[in-house]
């Protein structure tokens, strides 16, 4: 077993072309899954800053790195920097996965500190969140992002960013499942974080 995930670690290390730069973007203002926008005018980075850490899946429990983040115009830009291969099983396992371009998308976790401004339809409905003021608590690497753009840039991993954009599906599962979710996200604002 020790052997074989030596071996692993050997050919993750010589497979990595760049573990210390991995560009992505984090966040930026186009309407997210979630009927959501979050203005990158109101990034607030210092305690972030101070603990940049980078998780998978929000798991407080699967740290796999750090990154220096920055809003760049509308956007929130973020370099990652994987822990070393050989910190740990799991760490090899995400590290292989994100060198294949298997996970190539990110998610932020962050506090509301202003707001947010509800959207509304044309019927007065709420379809959304506009984030004017919000604390990054965390980035992580995750399989599906709330944002579709919140991948790597494409000129890090050469990717087709269109490949990456969700298909269409039933608007009304879609209406359903965002009506619900504007519904939690109510009795959420006064006091958790919440992440994309």
């Amino acid at each position: 077993m020790a052997e074989s995930l030596s071996m692993i670690r050997k050919a993750v290390a010589a497979s990595n072309a760049n573990p210390d730069a991995w560009e992505v973007v984090a966040s930026d203002e186009s309407v997210d899954r979630y009927g959501d926008i979050i203005r990158a005018a109101g990034w607030e980075l210092k305690n972030y800053n101070a603990n940049p850490i980078v998780l998978f899946g929000h798991s407080s429990f699967d740290p796999i790195g750090t990154s220096k983040s920055v809003v760049d115009g509308n956007r929130l830009v973020s370099t990652i920097k994987l822990a070393a291969p050989g910190t740990s099983p799991q760490t090899d396992y995400y590290r292989a996965l994100i060198e294949q371009k298997i996970l190539r998308a990110v998610s932020v976790g962050f506090m509301p500190t202003k707001g947010p401004l509800p959207i509304l339809d044309a019927k007065e409905r709420i379809t959304g969140f506009e984030y004017v003021g919000q604390e990054l608590l965390e980035l992580s690497v995750v399989s599906v992002p709330a944002n579709p753009a919140a991948v790597s840039l494409a000129k890090s991993f050469n990717l087709n960013p269109a490949s990456v954009l969700p298909r269409a599906f039933d608007e009304s599962a879609s209406a359903f499942i965002h009506r619900r979710r504007c519904e939690l996200e109510l009795l959420r604002l006064k006091s958790g974080a919440t992440v994309r």
